[in-house]
């Protein structure tokens, strides 16, 4: 049985860790699950500070700067907005991991906030279209007559009412339902 030695070329390798404080900007994406492009991107609008550079022009980056680039996918993670990202960040490498704590805990519950609103409204949403969906379910309409001749779409695409994009309410349903027996009957 062959044995491999970690100086045998290519196998058993120890996996080096680079410097926390030398880093390139491909170690520093590797190692916080953020791209190239997009810590570069985050840097152009000021999330991120500009590294420093070394003698071979390429980009710098150190613990502060992980810590800030892992903290900034977190937040991107909750789905906050990258404005409520900005005062963290700029203010992180002088602040306590305690402080920012506090702050990240402050962010995850206004996000907490902002996703209880959007359920709401989404609630509210599906409301209106399941009353759009009953309201177009009760509508007769004449099944002879093609889509391009038809005059009345009051049925299909009701007027919106105050309440809501789609209308579709019992009273809504009820003339729709009304005219088509009136215009069978006219028949």
């Amino acid at each position: 049985m062959q044995t491999f030695t970690p100086e045998t070329p290519g196998l058993n390798r120890a996996r080096r860790e680079p410097k926390s404080d030398d880093l390139t900007i491909g170690r520093l994406a590797k190692l916080t699950g953020v791209s190239a492009k997009a810590i570069r991107y985050y840097e152009e609008i000021g999330l991120l500070p500009r590294p420093p550079r070394g003698e071979n022009r390429y980009r710098r980056y150190g613990a502060a700067d992980a810590n800030r680039v892992r903290l900034l996918r977190r937040i991107r993670l909750l789905g906050a907005p990258l404005s409520l990202a900005r005062p963290l960040l700029v203010g992180a490498d002088d602040a306590r991991c305690a402080d920012v704590q506090m702050e990240v805990l402050s962010l995850v519950g206004e996000r907490l906030r902002a996703i209880d609103r959007e359920i709401a409204e989404l609630g509210q949403l599906r409301a209106q279209i399941e009353g759009y969906q009953r309201s177009l379910a009760a509508c007769h309409v004449d099944a002879g007559e093609s889509f391009r001749d038809c005059t009345d779409l009051s049925c299909l695409a009701p007027e919106p009412t105050g309440d809501g994009v789609f209308g579709g309410d019992a009273a809504q349903s009820l003339h729709c339902q009304e005219e088509n027996d009136e215009s069978e009957r006219m028949l």
